[in-house]
């Protein structure tokens, strides 16, 4: 990890739709993304980043543990109406939704079992979460 990375004034969290106790806790700024963990039942399973939308590059994800890591690209929507960075609306700091692309296949086929057996956290995986009210599409609300 970075050692630039800085915590952040509030922390933004990203909740399930699917499966309420599962959630993103992200915590510190890295020079290119927001950093935390993924969190289920308050058991943390590993490291999870996201970066912010930049003109025409989409939003990605990074999960990793220590056995293995896994990146994927991730699509924000404003309530149904989806992101895009070639349009004027929605903007990025009104997301308040996403979908993390291909996170439930990387955490199916991780190199451990852990993962694969929980169909939980696979069913959330692959759903729609809720970004909080502190974060603005990657950027955080001042206080």
């Amino acid at each position: 990890m970075p050692a630039s990375a800085v915590p952040l004034p509030l922390v933004c969290e990203v909740t399930s739709e699917e499966v309420p106790t599962i959630s993103i806790r992200l915590e510190e700024r890295t020079p290119t993304a927001l950093r935390g963990v993924l969190i289920q039942d308050d058991k943390r399973l590993g490291i999870f980043l996201s970066s912010k939308p930049k003109q025409y590059r989409q939003t990605t994800w990074s999960f990793f543990t220590q056995d293995a890591a896994n990146s994927g690209t991730a699509l924000l929507f404003e309530n149904d109406l989806v992101w895009n960075p070639h349009k004027r609306v929605p903007k990025p700091q009104d997301v308040n939704r996403v979908i993390f692309v291909g996170l439930d296949n990387a955490l199916f086929f991780w190199r451990t079992e852990e993962f694969a057996a929980n169909r939980e956290l696979l069913r959330a995986a692959a759903g729609f979460w809720t970004i909080s009210a502190q974060c603005l599409g990657g950027r955080i609300v001042r206080s």
